[in-house]
């Protein structure tokens, strides 16, 4: 859906900055993706965001409450070398409740559009947006196919996707992880990858490095860390993902994603593996 026709002035110094917000209501997840094409309809910046709403209820010890999360703003810094008209598009990839179920209602975005912007954040968890008049480029992975989504309020995560994979099929499985104040700065993930017959095809530790979040007095009040491990799965069939995030006293939750017909901005490192 094309939102806007937007003037890219040539500046030496600051960018033009999309930031959209969606209006997710509670439990769902929407994807979607920001792109400035030029005249021709020639993609020149684009970025991808998931964004998620999520609440409930707890209880403990005799005491009970309510908790509420939520994600739901992305954005996209442009830069050119020249003037140029392009056309502002924001397209909904997916949108499904927690299960997974598909939910076919249109989703509201509250978009600004802002020039002359200077800032050095990223944009979203992991995602920096680009195009090819731009200094800055993806340093994650653009769209794919979701086959799997599993979250716990926990330090182990596992789930199995029916079906994935394939020749020249790029597969990511995405490990989100939220910590509490007692945070260390790193923790280890232990990823199992086993196929249809329960064979172990993959099995390696990883070390991610959180960002810890204060209070304007420096107090810790959490972190959060994300790891993308990238396959090639032959032949398509079934396989399991299972996570382990070591040491587990400090984790709050713990998310697996997994996605096929991943397509990537920037080189990743890819790991094949084959089922007998």
């Amino acid at each position: 859906m094309q939102v806007a026709t937007v003037n890219l002035k040539k500046s030496t110094i600051g960018a033009l900055r999309v930031d959209v917000e969606a209006s997710v209501p509670s439990n769902q997840w929407v994807t979607y993706e920001i792109q400035f094409k030029d005249k021709q309809g020639k993609v020149i910046a684009s970025g991808i965001k998931q964004a998620w709403s999520e609440s409930g209820t707890w209880s403990e010890e005799g005491e009970s409450g309510y908790w509420s999360e939520a994600d739901t703003q992305g954005g996209l810094d442009v830069r050119t070398n020249q003037d140029e008209s392009a056309a502002l598009i924001l397209d909904v990839l997916e949108y499904s409740d927690t299960a997974g179920k598909e939910i076919s209602a249109p989703v509201s975005f509250n978009v600004t559009v802002r020039s002359g912007v200077v800032d050095r954040r990223y944009l979203w968890a992991g995602l920096f947006g680009t195009g090819a008049l731009s200094l800055l480029t993806f340093i994650a992975s653009g769209s794919g196919k979701l086959v799997l989504r599993k979250k716990v309020d926990d330090s182990d995560v596992s789930d199995r996707a029916d079906t994935l994979g394939g020749a020249n099929n790029l597969v990511r499985a995405r490990i989100n992880i939220k910590t509490d104040e007692h945070t260390p700065r790193d923790l280890w993930v232990d990823l199992v990858v086993r196929d249809g017959n329960g064979e172990t095809l993959y099995d390696q530790s990883h070390t991610v490095n959180l960002n810890i979040s204060k209070t304007d007095k420096g107090t810790v009040t959490g972190g959060k860390g994300q790891l993308d491990v990238y396959f090639l799965l032959e032949p398509r069939s079934s396989y399991g993902f299972q996570v382990e995030v070591h040491p587990d006293a400090s984790v709050d939750r713990t998310a697996l994603t997994v996605q096929e017909k991943v397509r990537t901005r920037w080189p990743v490192q890819v790991t094949p593996l084959k089922s007998t």
